[in-house]
């Protein structure tokens, strides 16, 4: 309040001093009974009339400009609470999906929480604060409540590096539920991936889950990658033109888990002996 008023007096000083002035003379001479100053009376009385509406102008102003920057700053409150709030639903939404995911999985998992970024030409990295101490190994799958996140790239004691789905050199074998239909994520534009080596002949439509496929030996089957957004017919391309959208948005995750996934040992070693006897 106390600001308000030096701000009113700064900007109107003179004006309210010139007010009041004639104001007190209008209020004498209204005040005398002589009848040569009946004329000025009448003519005090719209002065004043007319002053006061000006000083209420001047105090309207100020008053609503001070109600102004109370309204902004508490738009801007509730801009930053709706925020918090938004921010907090997210975490316990990946909280709960994380949970969840714990209690099917059959594989080990490891808790880590994400607590660096990169990008820069193409490549897309995570830094997780767990490492070879906990268990961590290179090629380990990292995933959500959400899906898959990528796969470690480097490992150290303490601390892992994961290499995204985003990045340039990922590739992951997948599949089209709806269309059973195998094929390759990798990075695409814009944030999405793109599904190649999809025969034309598949249907394929938006909205079709993506998820890990059994012919990969990097993650396990059925872990969801995303949905599709677009699919088309290139003219001259015996596959189709499929964008993804990952169902785990890297931007926002603060934890994940480290899956300690081992390829099925028999399926390895068959693979292994029939290269073998081909050569």
């Amino acid at each position: 309040m106390l600001k308000w008023l030096n701000e009113f007096f700064a900007l109107a000083k003179n004006y309210v001093v010139f007010a009041l002035l004639v104001s007190l003379s209008l209020l004498l001479i209204s005040t005398n009974n002589n009848t040569h100053t009946r004329g000025l009376q009448v003519l005090g009385l719209f002065t004043t009339s007319y002053l006061e509406s000006g000083v209420h102008d001047v105090l309207g102003y100020f008053t609503l400009a001070s109600r102004n920057r109370e309204l902004e700053d508490e738009n801007a409150h509730l801009i930053d609470l709706t925020a918090r709030i938004r921010a907090a639903m997210t975490e316990n939404r990946q909280l709960r999906e994380m949970l969840n995911l714990r209690q099917q999985s059959k594989a080990p998992l490891i808790p880590a929480d994400v607590i660096g970024r990169a990008s820069d030409g193409g490549r897309y990295f995570l830094t997780l604060d767990v490492g070879s101490s906990s268990g961590v190994k290179v090629g380990d799958p990292v995933v959500t409540g959400a899906g898959l996140v990528g796969t470690v790239f480097e490992v150290n004691a303490e601390y892992s590096l994961v290499k995204s789905l985003l990045d340039n050199d990922s590739r992951i074998a997948a599949k089209l539920v709806n269309a059973s239909a195998d094929g390759l994520i990798v990075a695409g534009d814009f944030g999405q991936l793109t599904m190649k080596n999809v025969s034309r002949r598949y249907a394929v439509n938006p909205g079709d889950i993506v998820e890990t496929s059994s012919l990969s030996s990097l993650v396990p089957p059925g872990i969801m990658i995303g949905r599709v957004t677009k699919a088309s017919d290139e003219p001259g391309n015996i596959f189709k033109k499929i964008d993804v959208q990952p169902s785990v948005d890297l931007s926002s995750i603060s934890a994940a888990f480290v899956m300690q996934y081992v390829f099925p040992p028999a399926a390895a070693s068959l693979e292994s002996s029939k290269l073998q006897k081909e050569k």
